[in-house]
């Protein structure tokens, strides 16, 4: 028995070695979660960060599998069958090629570079995932060098709206943007730059638009205020590349109704401040400047976080980044 034990513990630290040696890539500390945490912080990445990002990881390659733990082969195959093209597909061939990397030559940039394209797959083919940028919501891991944050969705209407009617190939997505921007009312989506809203972006616009067709009544009210907010004299347009923003965003994050609530009522006031504007002539026949949505936004911010530090500190902060404005 001794003597088998032996062997058995010999065989075990052979193959061990072997594995240590150049049979460990990347894609199988993406598949693991303990492997992705142990690999980040070897990179530098660790405590909050580090488990911040394991569970974007773990969820977007979840969503490409509705929500079954996928294998390193059955990944490996969904990335191969999802209908990319363009720089979608580029961006696909370039992931392939970094979970392809082994152990000993994995870099930081790889890994970083790894889990953005995963998110955003997971975002454009996957099923229920919504990105937001990583700069609005955290600041080591944007200095990091990732550019996304995965929403983790609770709300029961958004969560159906994006397992049972939102598309998720970017082709039925940019029809299903188009046909309930027009029906809503919120202006001509084909007219749309890339540029303006990015393709990181659609999932997050399409649920906004759906929870304004079949949301609550909270939600449908703040759909009304983004609506009014982006009304002018020449009509409603949600994609004025003269007055842009994009407000809209709020309701695609975790937000409980009484968050969605007091956003409207910002809102509205926000609209106030634009109505409430003097006449722009004067007596020399001059024009002055209108406020843009974003400058009264920010108006009723600051007046807002006047009485309080922390909410100035808030203020700023949100100013500068310009999560709804960029």
């Amino acid at each position: 028995m001794k003597k088998y034990l032996l062997l058995c513990c010999s065989l075990f630290l052979i193959t061990s070695s072997v594995y240590a040696a150049g049979a460990v890539k990347l894609v199988d500390y993406m598949i693991s979660s303990s492997g992705l945490t142990e690999l980040l912080t070897k990179n530098g990445i660790k405590g909050v960060d580090a488990k911040q990002v394991e569970s974007y990881v773990a969820t977007s390659i979840s969503s490409f599998g509705a929500g079954k733990t996928l294998t390193q082969k059955e990944f490996a195959e969904v990335l191969t069958k999802i209908p990319a093209t363009g720089e979608d597909a580029t961006l696909r061939k370039r992931l392939q090629i970094l979970l392809d990397k082994s152990d000993a030559d994995i870099k930081k940039e790889d890994v970083v570079e790894a889990v953005n394209n995963i998110i955003y797959l997971a975002n454009r083919y996957g099923k229920s995932v919504i990105i937001t940028c990583a700069d609005c919501v955290s600041d080591s891991l944007t200095k990091n060098g990732f550019k996304f944050t995965v929403e983790n969705i609770k709300n029961a209407g958004s969560a159906k709206l994006l397992a049972e009617v939102i598309p998720n190939n970017p082709k039925d997505l940019n029809t299903f943007i188009k046909s309930r921007a027009k029906r809503l009312g919120f202006g001509d989506y084909s007219k749309v730059s890339a540029s303006f809203i990015t393709r990181d972006e659609e999932k997050s616009l399409a649920l906004f638009l759906g929870l304004a067709e079949n949301g609550s009544a909270t939600h449908k009210e703040f759909a009304m205020a983004i609506k009014e907010l982006s009304t002018d004299s020449r009509g409603t347009n949600l994609f004025n590349n003269g007055n842009s923003h994009k407000l809209w965003k709020f309701v695609t994050t975790d937000t409980s109704d009484e968050e969605v609530k007091r956003m409207t009522a910002l809102l509205k006031e926000t609209k106030k401040v634009l109505d409430d504007q003097i006449d722009t002539s004067t007596s020399f026949g001059v024009k002055r400047e209108k406020k843009t949505i974003e400058d009264a936004f920010n108006d009723v911010l600051k007046k807002r976080s006047e009485n309080s530090e922390d909410l100035f500190q808030k203020f700023k902060s949100i100013k500068a980044k310009r999560c709804f404005f960029k």
